[in-house]
């Protein structure tokens, strides 16, 4: 279940539990995201999109959960504030910057503990040039095939000469 936008009320009314030290959970906006923050541990509780909403690309997974700044997922020993069950745990870094997130692999929840949203940004600002980099050799090797012919007929015809004859 993810939170709705700013001025719009919550999907769920469950009021969330620390993962780290069991506190109550307050709810904070941040960008166009409301939070679920541990007013104890500083810890943040982000649900599918609210880091992107909260704190724009820098923030957005598709920047930082990547093959060469991931590590390998493991059990976590924290319940999920949202749905109760088990996280995991994982390592993201790139060159100096390095954090372990926790994320639930039921609701796609994420637990950052206090300041880990800053080094997450980090990350995400310095993999935006990669990004930006693959994208852009994407669109060479496209222009580079020119205009592609994908008409139905086309793709039957390529299709049928792998179609057995019948005897």
């Amino acid at each position: 279940m993810a939170h709705s936008k700013v001025g719009e009320k919550h999907m769920t009314n469950k009021i969330l539990e620390c993962p780290r030290d069991h506190s109550t959970m307050a709810e904070n906006v941040v960008g166009e995201s409301v939070l679920d923050t541990c007013a104890k541990c500083g810890g943040q509780f982000f649900d599918t999109g609210e880091m992107f909403g909260a704190f724009g690309l820098k923030a957005d997974p598709a920047l930082w959960d990547r093959s060469e700044t991931a590590g390998p997922v493991r059990e976590a020993h924290v319940a999920c504030p949202r749905c109760n069950k088990m996280m995991l745990t994982q390592d993201i870094k790139h060159d100096a910057d390095a954090v372990e997130i926790d994320r639930c692999g039921h609701c796609g929840g994420i637990w950052l503990d206090k300041g880990e949203v800053d080094t997450i940004m980090k990350i995400g600002e310095k993999m935006v040039a990669v990004s930006e980099a693959e994208k852009a050799k994407a669109k060479a090797e496209l222009d580079a095939m020119g205009d592609v012919d994908f008409s139905p007929g086309l793709v039957a015809r390529f299709l049928g000469m792998f179609k057995k004859k019948a005897s």
